[in-house]
């Protein structure tokens, strides 16, 4: 309890102050969107042969980068590694193309 003269907005901790609390900026939404499209775009890959989800998360990607700069939000890491591996599987998709045509044309 505050005694007279004292600063009530301090109460309530040990040392009598309060740390200011501190927000950090948002996870940008296109960049969790492109490693999640990123991984998927890989299991079905494996599992699927769906190769086409690797353009969106190429897309989401370089938009969320694009974001992130302008709006100062968390998530960079998170948008190049989903970029990163969309261009390897997008990569893959290309040889493997190539690789069929060459097999089946005759």
């Amino acid at each position: 309890m505050a005694g007279p003269g004292e600063d009530k907005t301090y109460q309530g901790t040990r040392s009598g102050t309060t740390a200011p609390s501190v927000s950090q900026p948002r996870v940008n939404t296109l960049s969790i969107l492109s490693i999640v499209l990123a991984a998927v775009a890989v299991a079905g890959s494996v599992f699927g042969g769906t190769f086409v989800l690797a353009v969106f998360a190429v897309g989401a990607g370089h938009v969320a980068l694009q974001q992130i700069k302008v709006r100062g939000e968390r998530g960079a890491i998170l948008a190049h590694i989903g970029i990163g591996i969309s261009y390897l599987i997008a990569t893959f998709a290309l040889v493997d193309s190539v690789l069929l045509f060459w097999r089946f044309r005759a």
